[in-house]
């Protein structure tokens, strides 16, 4: 079965910007901070990141019983159900970012090439996870993403790549030179990565949603859609 997303919900600025908060506050302390360079993430530290900051995200959605749900397009329950198998998706994604990041630097340091940065590194990043993803999910039951819908359950086999592609970059370009302000910051990191995580990911997130809702009732093409298989 298709599922078109025709509009994406403005639900999705907090359960984002909860990840993001999450994710940066613990950067300080596994990346290197100089005022002067990009902020160097060492692609190991994404592993954990990106685990820790998803399985906060998904924990979120579960305990609204599926109301912040991006995927939610009817009045019915939401539910994922293998947090642990998602989030471990999400390190790995986070870790090729991380060390994309590092292969697309340009030697001036500037807002422009900080969103050039995170533009190519996450464009390239999100196309290697999706076709990674499509391939095993339809082959390995226990690696899909895996979900309760009203009262059906089902597994996402494959999705949308070069909507989602651009869409992802257009956030990464907006958040990124938001959150290297915590270059800047010599105390309380934690706190300040907490800060400027939560306002990037909103900030972006709610740039990104405006956009799409706006282009997607012209320009079906760049809707995002999921395949999902039904379970017995």
């Amino acid at each position: 079965m298709r599922i078109e997303i025709q509009t994406l919900p403005w639900s999705l600025v907090p359960v984002v910007s909860v990840l993001e908060g999450i994710t940066v506050s613990i950067l300080p302390y596994v990346a290197t901070l100089q005022p002067d360079q990009p902020v160097a993430k060492p692609p190991q530290s994404g592993l954990l990141l990106g685990y820790i900051g998803m399985l906060t995200a998904i924990l979120v959605v579960n305990s609204l019983g599926g109301r912040m749900s991006p995927v939610r397009i009817v009045d019915r329950p939401f539910k994922f159900h293998n947090p642990l198998i998602i989030s471990i998706w999400g390190g790995i994604f986070l870790a090729l970012v991380f060390f994309l990041q590092s292969v697309f630097s340009f030697s001036a340091n500037t807002v422009f090439s900080t969103m050039l940065r995170a533009a190519c590194a996450l464009a390239t990043s999100t196309l290697i996870v999706l076709f990674v993803y499509c391939w095993s999910a339809i082959r390995w039951r226990a690696l899909a993403i895996r979900f309760t819908f009203g009262s059906g359950s089902g597994r996402i086999v494959r999705t949308s790549i070069w909507p989602l592609v651009v869409f992802v970059s257009l956030y990464e370009a907006l958040a990124l030179p938001v959150i290297e302000l915590l270059r800047e910051v010599e105390h309380y990191r934690f706190l300040a990565g907490l800060l400027l995580g939560s306002v990037a990911g909103g900030i972006a997130t709610a740039i990104v949603i405006l956009t799409y809702n706006l282009l997607s009732p012209s320009f079906p093409r760049v809707r995002l859609h999921l395949v999902v298989q039904w379970e017995d």
